[in-house]
C-alpha cells in the first residue's frame, strides 16, 4: 500500500448491500486503502467471498449478515462491527433491489411488490443509517454515504414506480440528515449511480438490442462499471470531501445533463 492508497487506514468502515456490484467493489477498494470493512447483505456465502478477497490483498473484514429490512438483524450486525473495532467512522447505506418485470404503473403495481421495494430500498437505509449514525456519535463523528438513483431525481425508469419512489426519498433522508448532523461532527452525502454494469442489471447487459438502447441515452454511449462508482463512495469518504456535505454526486455517464 502506497501513500496514494492509505486514505483510510484504520478506518472502521460498515457496507450494506456488500456481497455483489457496487457495494462489493467498495468494500473491496476500501480494504485495498486500509479501512477494516464490515461487509453486510442477505447471503453469509457471498459475503465470504468478498472476505476473503479483501484478506487475499492483505486487508482485514468482518462478515455480518442482515436483511437491512429487519431492524434487530441490522441493529445486530453494526452492533457486532462497532464492538470489535471499538467504533465506527464510515456508514456506505447501499444495499438495494430492482424488480423491473413486477414493478410497473401505480395502477397495476401490486402492494406486496411495493412493500418489498420499499422494505430494502427505503427502510433499508433508514435502518442502516439509524445505527450507522448511533455509532459514529459515539466515535465523535464521521461519514455516511448514501446510494441512490437518477430514477430518485428524473422520472425515467418508466414502469418501475416503486423503484423510483424509493430513490427519490433516499435524497430528500440525505439531506435532512445532512443538516441534522452537521453539528455533530458527522458528514452525509449521496452517490448516484446511473447505468451501472452489475448483477442487478444483468438482464440489460445480456441483450444487445436492450443495451445499445440503454446507451444511447448516455453521453458517454456505454455503461459503467461498479469499480468508477466505487471511486466516488471513497472520495465522499475521504477527508479530501471535508467540505462536501448534503451533496448528490452522480456517476451516470452525464445520462442527467441530456
Amino acid at each position: 500500500m502506497n501513500g496514494d492508497q492509505a486514505r483510510f487506514v484504520d478506518k472502521r468502515v460498515i457496507i450494506s448491500g456488500a456481497s455483489k456490484g457496487i457495494g462489493r467493489a467498495t468494500a473491496i477498494r476500501f480494504g485495498q486503502e486500509g479501512a477494516r470493512v464490515a461487509l453486510m447483505s442477505r447471503t453469509k456465502k457471498d459475503l465470504e467471498e468478498v472476505a476473503a478477497i479483501i484478506a487475499a490483498n492483505g486487508g482485514e473484514s468482518l462478515v455480518v449478515p442482515a436483511d437491512v429490512g429487519q431492524e434487530d438483524q441490522v441493529e445486530a450486525a453494526v452492533r457486532a462491527a462497532a464492538e470489535k473495532w471499538g467504533g465506527l467512522d464510515i456508514v456506505v447505506s447501499n444495499a438495494g433491489i430492482e424488480v423491473p418485470f413486477e414493478d410497473t404503473r401505480v395502477d397495476q403495481l401490486e402492494l406486496s411488490v411495493w412493500q418489498r421495494v420499499i422494505s430494502t430500498n427505503l427502510t433499508g437505509q433508514f435502518l442502516t443509517c439509524k445505527h450507522g449514525i448511533r455509532q459514529l456519535l459515539e466515535s465523535g463523528g464521521g461519514v455516511v454515504v448514501m446510494v441512490g438513483s437518477p430514477c430518485g431525481i428524473r422520472g425515467f425508469c418508466f414502469n418501475e414506480h416503486a423503484y423510483s419512489a424509493s430513490k427519490g426519498a433516499i435524497l430528500s433522508l440525505m439531506q435532512v440528515m445532512a443538516a441534522d448532523y452537521a453539528k455533530d461532527g458527522i458528514r452525509v452525502n449521496a452517490c448516484i449511480p446511473g447505468f451501472i454494469d452489475t448483477p442487478m442489471n444483468a438482464h440489460v447487459m445480456s441483450d444487445p438490442d436492450l443495451l445499445e438502447h440503454w446507451c444511447s441515452a448516455i453521453p458517454m454511449q456505454r455503461p459503467g462499471t461498479a469499480e468508477e462508482t466505487a471511486a466516488v463512495i471513497l472520495f465522499l469518504a475521504s477527508d479530501e470531501a471535508s467540505y462536501v456535505l448534503g451533496s448528490a454526486y452522480t456517476v451516470d455517464g452525464g445520462q442527467l445533463v441530456v
